[in-house]
């Protein structure tokens, strides 16, 4: 029997993957298919595996072949084909249960010939995402459409999402080119024209995998290169036959802009990709890029060239010329200035880049009216004295207005084509006008403004006027008008103007909008009804006496924002009055349902309108003086009262969550916040701010007094592991919680009552800094803590003359006698640093003390002047201090002054791949790799851990300057003859008891794992309070998280997150037990000669694929690698027990990589950093010689 469907599965070398992707095809809810495995030469066990399911479903049968290709094996599969219909599927990829039963209803319904769908990303950590490749072709579902007349399916390129009529592959002859890779591009562009009609799914019927190394991943390698080229060269081609066929037809117009729009598609994406990747490649590889690129440009359309934005039209043109070193200062200039270019020219302007050395053909830089927009921007809108003040700014991009053009500003407010109100526009300063434009070309300064707006001017006699913010700009004698935009609304309350009229603020795709409107009806109050069913009674105010007939008002009608269910109620009318009664029970009738057993109910919002007999409806309005309500649900929900983000009724079927409802900030005083929160348990709760970005949590005490709450901070000096520290810049969102509760699911965040809206956001300048309390998503409590850097230093722009200042005073000096201290960017008083910082200042130097401090997050010691990393201080440290010592890189611009000394002491023993030794892995940044050389450059000493190090170094850096092999300064105090006094003041810090076995947790991060900000993931495979849990009273675990690492630290009474403690060897120094993976910390720890386990749950993945090592580490481990977590509760009963086998290795292990380590290290840094400066020497010397090798830089 025939089978309605073929599935052809290509597999090659995926052990790892093929059983979930083959068993998701298992999975089909349309049953009647064959998969048709082909293995293509496996030389692992994935035939091994496709056999399994060939022998346990008559479904599956599997093919095999010599290795020769996915295009080969897809080939194979069709041959061996017996469907009525063709589907292929990727072997590490996964397909949704219903995938295939919706598309053949889909192809069934329709009669076109293929159907194609929607494509999510697998990531690694198992959950899924839109491919931002089909965001845009399958945002709806369309059927019986075309590419000719849907020109989006041009970007739908991949076999994998599509079933095929077996007849219509048949009867084109389609197949796949063997041999090569992208195999997909010549055969489905091709199919996209040749179909009847094609239809399209926006239900997601693939999932593609994210997965380092294969072949959609490869981008700076010759062959990868070649054969994209050849592929869409062949689709080209393909449609240059169609368009020169049709010349002369009617037809011929639609296949020249099919070839216009594909070739430019290429042009814009496809090998945009490839020449991205130039900075990462070799010159073969540069090679190749300029030939096949050449070779496509060659035959593509010259309307396509013509047709590119701005940017890439500049690029090509040096592509078209082979001038890759000024492509390659483009790109970069590009990627630093987005959209910036100086303008040159008046009547005809060109655009210009400051990194081309001769000018490039007017085509390439002709301005079009896109390229030199209007940007204007409300950056901050509050109601004062009845009237709306606007502050913004507003200039022409690329064109910054000088002193007069500032005053060239007009603002008016439009409704309909002609009724407009002109406003009052004051010029201002504005500096976040420039560093918001994240370039450094252009200075927008003067183009702030202010203007003030009357709501009284807003009326026009209508029930409802919207009125659109209009502008209009002049920048290089260019003038520009457009819509006035906003990034939001929260700090923008409606405002009314009587009972019954007011004006509130929207926006539509960012634009700025003003409605004035007439509101029919008021809710006057909120109470409980007199009635035994717990209902609660609504209190209105009609604007006009009840009308009758079909517009007399019929009832209340909620409405379930997300379920669309209504629920009606009546209403008694009283003159102008009326009432309606809820039964809080009618709500959960309409509620959404929740599918997981166990878990909470998200918030269930209600809108209510009045609704007239004819089934019309307007929202019941709410004034801001009459306050929210809260009515018990039960089990922990509550009905909330009050009014939406346009001011209308809202009933919010939600857990009861804490809603502040006083908020006093005094301007040299802490801020207070109360409120109520009526929940079940009465017990205590902390108040916990968790930072928007990267998860970062700082914890405060709330206090409860039944349902109310309070809790006080000063965000300029918030207490904690650290030191007394200001909050770090960013967002941070407030929740209440249970005390040690480390689930954010189960945090309870902190609400903010309509009444204040309108005292928001709420400013103060502290430290250095600025705070604003403000809310979001409406009525959420927010508190943003801005940049610590003084406003002249914000900015590229601003940073960009910052950096010419430095080059400038570096080349003038003098340098004077200082040391410019740096402990990974800034972020700690720690490691190398501080041992060579207080050895120095122990001795008798007239050398002062700098330490770069990044956002105000270290605290430091009395003695030592902070920095801040990007200020013009910074730079001028950095340019004119004798000394440096760091443990990380410089920028890479940074360059010795002469007789400026640099010592780097990096920050680990390594024993995963670093550097240069990474080329070539997933965990590889090929531009960081290519600049090493060039930045070891900077260094005049490097400081060599161990013996074992210094090659390692030398290679990983590209260094040839002299290496100091002293040990690690950092390990000093682990020799220290004062270390029993120092462990027991930092057992007393972090309240350790004193008969505790103290585990130090301290996994490293995983680069494949990347989050906002800048962070990485927190995998935590151990749970520590799991851990604590089973070990009982005798055990305190301390977790440390990578300084890289964000989110945080499931806790409890024996669970310490001790990430921020400022520096890792105190806590070395108080463990009796380490816990890691792969972190360098193993070579420290083992200085102590104490128990170390080592959880090595992904050691396949992370040496064979994400980094490697530089030795075996299974056979040299200074203890137990185990595998599971309950293998690590086990060995932490008795450490000393578990690690006794490795006693000999713990013994090879310290001889072969602790052999320098004496508590001398910092001294003999000291000796070499003073050497260089002989009249700087003073005080005591090592007494070991420490080895150097190589010469001095």
């Amino acid at each position: 029997m025939t089978p309605r469907l073929t599935v052809v599965v290509p597999v090659y070398n995926v052990e790892e993957y093929l059983d979930a992707c083959l068993a998701s095809l298992g999975r089909q809810t349309m049953r009647d298919l064959e998969v048709v495995m082909v293995d293509d030469g496996s030389t692992d066990s994935s035939a091994r595996i496709a056999r399994v399911h060939a022998d346990r479903d008559s479904r599956f049968r599997l093919v095999q072949q010599e290795n020769a290709g996915l295009g080969a094996a897809r080939n194979t599969g069709v041959r061996h084909a017996r469907g009525d219909h063709l589907a292929f599927v990727d072997s590490d990829d996964v397909i949704p249960d219903d995938a295939y039963a919706l598309m053949l209803d889909t192809l069934e319904r329709s009669g076109s010939d293929f159907v194609t769908g929607n494509v999510h990303r697998l990531k690694t950590d198992g959950t899924t995402e839109q491919s931002p490749m089909f965001r845009r072709a399958m945002s709806t579902t369309r059927l019986t459409t075309h590419v000719l007349r849907d020109w989006d399916l041009l970007g739908d390129r991949i076999a994998c999402n599509k079933v095929f009529r077996r007849d219509f592959w048949d009867k084109h002859d389609l197949a796949f080119p063997e041999g090569v890779l992208f195999e997909d591009i010549p055969v489905i562009v091709p199919a996209h024209f040749l179909a009847g009609s094609v239809d399209v799914l926006s239900d997601t019927v693939y999932f593609w995998r994210d997965r380092h190394g294969s072949i959609s991943n490869k981008r700076a390698n010759r062959r990868a290169v070649h054969d994209r080229t050849a592929a869409v060269t062949t689709a080209s081609t393909f449609l240059g036959r169609r368009l020169a066929e049709a010349a002369g037809t009617p037809f011929e117009g639609d296949w020249a802009e099919a070839k216009r729009r594909y070739d430019q598609s290429v042009l814009a994406g496809d090998l945009w990709m490839f020449m991205e990747a130039l900075p990462e490649g070799d010159d073969d590889y540069h090679q190749a890029f300029l030939d096949h690129a050449n070779a496509f440009a060659d035959h593509a359309a010259p309307a396509a060239l013509a047709a590119l934005p701005l940017h890439l039209r500049a690029k090509w043109a040096l592509i078209r010329r082979r001038r890759l070193p000024e492509l390659l200062d483009l790109m970069a200039f590009v990627r630093a200035n987005p959209d910036a270019f100086q303008v040159r020219g008046l009547a005809r302007r060109r655009a210009a880049y400051p990194v081309t050395r001769t000018p490039l053909p007017a085509p390439a830089t002709r301005l079009r009216p896109r390229d030199l927009p209007l940007i204007a921007r409300v950056t901050r809108a509050h109601w004062e004295d009845g009237r709306l003040h606007l502050t913004g700014y507003a200039y022409v991009r690329n064109l910054p207005p000088g002193r007069l053009q500032a005053r060239g500003k007009a603002l008016w407010l439009r409704a309909g084509r002609h009724r407009v109100v002109p406003l009052r526009v004051r010029p201002v300063r504005s500096r976040e006008a420039t560093y918001s434009s994240r370039q450094a070309l252009h200075r927008y300064d003067r183009a702030g403004f202010t203007t003030v707006i009357d709501p009284a001017r807003l009326s026009t006699g209508r029930p409802s006027t919207t009125w659109k913010l209009e502008m209009a700009a002049v920048g290089g004698l260019l003038p520009r008008t457009g819509p006035v935009r906003m990034a939001g609304l929260d700090g923008l309350p409606v405002h009314y103007l009587g009972e019954f009229r007011r004006v509130g603020a929207t926006l539509s795709a960012g634009r700025l909008r003003l409605r004035a409107e007439n509101v029919p009806s008021r809710l006057v109050s909120h109470q409980a009804a007199p009635t035994r069913d717990g209902s609660l009674r609504l209190v209105g105010r009609l604007a006009a006496a009840p009308p009758t007939g079909a517009e007399a008002w019929a009832g209340l009608r909620a409405t379930n924002w997300y379920t669309k269910e209504t629920l009606d109620l009546p209403i008694s009318l009283d003159g102008r009055s009326f009432t309606a009664d809820l039964p809080p029970a009618a709500l959960a009738e309409g509620a959404e349902p929740v599918e997981d057993a166990g878990a909470v109910r998200r918030p269930q919002p209600w809108g209510v309108s009045l609704f007239r007999a004819d089934g019309t409806a307007s929202p019941v309005a709410v004034h801001p003086d009459i306050e929210s309500g809260r009515y018990p649900l039960g089990e922990g929900r509550e009905l909330l009262v009050s009014a939406n983000s346009a001011g209308n009724l809202e009933l919010r079927d939600q857990p009861v969550r804490p809603i502040a409802t006083e908020l006093t900030w005094p301007p040299s005083g802490p801020l207070t916040l109360a409120g109520s929160f009526p929940a079940a348990d009465d017990g205590p709760r902390e108040l916990v701010l968790v930072h928007g970005t990267h998860g970062e949590e700082t914890v405060l005490d709330a206090h409860r007094d039944g349902a109310r709450f309070s809790a006080t901070l000063t965000p300029e000096a918030v207490h904690g592991p650290g030191g007394t520290l200001p909050l770090a810049e960013g967002n941070w969102s407030m929740f209440l919680r249970h005390p040690g509760e480390s689930d954010p699911a189960l945090y309870t965040p902190v609400h903010i009552a309509p009444a204040l809206h309108t005292g928001l956001p709420l400013a103060r300048h502290l430290g250095g800094r600025e705070f604003l309390v403000e809310r979001r998503h409406y009525d959420r409590l927010q508190l943003h803590s801005g940049s610590s850097l003084p406003p002249a230093d914000r900015g590229r722009t601003q940073q960009r003359a910052l950096r010419a200042a430095y080059t400038v005073q570096r080349e003038r000096g003098p340098l004077r006698d200082a040391v410019l201290y740096s402990s990974f960017d800034g972020r700690q008083y720690s490691d190398s640093p501080r041992a060579v910082h207080q050895e120095l200042a122990a001795r008798d130097t007239s050398l002062t003390h700098l330490w770069t401090v990044r956002d105000q997050q270290v605290d430091l010691p009395p003695g030592l002047t902070p920095v801040a990393l990007w200020s013009a201080e910074w730079y001028e440290a950095l340019a004119r201090s004798r000394h440096i010592v760091t443990n990380t890189q410089l920028p890479e611009w940074f360059e010795r002054a002469e007789g400026q000394h640099v010592v780097q002491t990096w920050h680990g023993t390594p024993l995963k791949r670093i550097g240069r030794d990474l080329a070539g892995s997933p965990a590889a940044d090929p531009r960081y790799i290519a600049a090493l050389p060039q930045r070891s450059a900077q260094w005049s000493l490097l400081v060599s851990p161990n013996r074992f190090s210094t090659p390692i170094l030398r290679h990983a850096f590209g260094y040839t300057g002299p290496v100091l092999e002293s040990g690690y300064p950092r390990n000093d105090l682990l020799f220290g003859p004062d270390r029993a006094e120092r462990a027991a003041e930092v057992r007393a810090r972090l309240g350790i008891p004193a008969d505790r076995t103290v585990v130090l947790y301290a996994p490293t991060w995983r680069e494949d794992r990347p989050k906002r900000g800048g962070r990485y993931a927190l995998d935590l495979p151990l749970d520590p309070a799991r851990a604590a849990a089973e070990l009982g009273d005798s055990h305190l675990l301390l977790v440390r998280r990578h300084y890289l690492v964000g989110g945080s630290v499931p806790g409890g009474d024996d669970v310490r997150d001790v990430s921020r403690y400022p520096d890792v060897a105190d806590l070395l120094l108080v463990s009796d037990v380490l816990v890691t993976d792969y972190s360098s910390l193993l070579f420290d720890f083992a200085q102590t000669g104490r128990p170390m386990l080592f959880h090595t749950w992904d050691l396949d993945h992370y040496r064979d694929t994400l980094r490697g090592f530089y030795f075996d580490f299974e056979s040299s481990a200074p203890g137990p690698l185990l595998t599971d977590a309950e293998e690590v509760i086990a060995a932490l009963r008795d450490p000393k027990a578990a690690t006794a086998g490795h006693r000999e290795a713990y013994d090879a292990f310290r001889a072969r990589f602790c052999d320098l380590d004496d508590g001398t290290a910092a001294a003999h840094v000291v000796d070499a950093l003073l050497a260089a400066t002989p009249h700087a020497s003073a005080g005591r010397s090592a007494t070991r010689t420490a080895a150097f090798t190589g010469e001095p830089a």
